[in-house]
């Protein structure tokens, strides 16, 4: 999973240099400029995913050490 996210993060700071490349062309592409947006866009959704998941487990693991996290039983 780390090597994904890894991948992904590398994926983004690429599409992002060819955003700020482009942008300082004497004449940009819009339509190229606006797809690789989309591209950076879909990929930040994909590390967010990724990372919720990731925090989604370890959140999953420390309430199964502590019964502080549920109500019910925080007085057993």
């Amino acid at each position: 999973m780390k090597q994904l996210l890894k991948a992904l993060r590398a994926r983004h700071s690429i599409v992002s240099a060819k955003i700020d490349e482009e942008q300082r062309r004497p004449q940009p592409d819009g339509i190229r400029v606006r797809a690789l947006k989309k591209i950076k866009l879909h990929l930040k959704e994909q590390i967010m995913l990724l990372e919720r998941g990731d925090a989604m487990k370890v959140s999953a693991a420390s309430a199964k050490t502590s019964n502080f996290g549920n109500p019910l039983l925080a007085g057993r």
